[in-house]
């Protein structure tokens, strides 16, 4: 039993960082890669003369790395400019999708998460959720709300899981702001850099 649950740990441990390795590359594959949380579009010429000969535009806080086969773009920003050393379990890229380069068109700035961040989380949300409510259903099943001081043990118990939803709501959506505004202001300084 105790060997059945270390391999699945392990197994687990593998694709998460297996799927972290996949979400970090710089290959033209990391282009549709993840869960695509958020999509803006905007009118922006992309200059490739601004572009290096290896397709990597150096930015005060990162990198555009061109990709001209897939008509993308991913943005890297360098931790270290932002002033932190690491990252959240919700780290995003993004990727600057564009019509044709050269000349004003539409252009779309996708935000992708890792595929196991967003199960993960969800696993979690469902398993507080799900865990509160088979608890609560199985105690009235039971009879245990049969009196005011068992109801009110129901009711104290739902308000517990909801509020340990409510703090990992919290720490996923602080975490997913954090991340979204270093990438931001990264996007910022690429828009500045093809409008001057």
């Amino acid at each position: 039993m105790h060997a059945a649950f270390l391999l699945g740990a392990v197994i687990v441990l593998g694709l998460i960082v297996a799927d972290w390795m996949a979400f970090r590359r710089k290959t033209p594959a990391a282009v549709t890669y993840g869960v695509a949380v958020e999509r803006q579009r905007e009118a922006l010429s992309v200059k490739r003369a601004l572009f290096a000969a290896d397709g990597v535009l150096t930015l005060p806080r990162g990198w555009a790395r061109l990709f001209p086969e897939q008509g993308a773009i991913l943005l890297q920003p360098d931790q270290k400019q932002f002033g932190v050393t690491f990252r959240t379990a919700w780290p995003l890229n993004g990727f600057v999708h564009y019509a044709g380069l050269e000349e004003p068109g539409p252009v779309t700035l996708t935000k992708r998460m890792p595929w196991s961040s967003v199960l993960l989380t969800a696993l979690w949300f469902l398993t507080v959720a799900g865990g509160t409510l088979a608890y609560v259903a199985s105690y009235a099943m039971a009879g245990g709300m049969s009196s005011a001081g068992g109801a009110f043990l129901a009711v104290a118990l739902s308000g517990l899981g909801l509020l340990v939803c409510l703090f990992g709501l919290l720490v996923v959506v602080v975490a997913y702001r954090l991340e979204n505004k270093r990438l931001m202001a990264l996007y910022e300084e690429f828009r500045t850099s093809m409008t001057t």
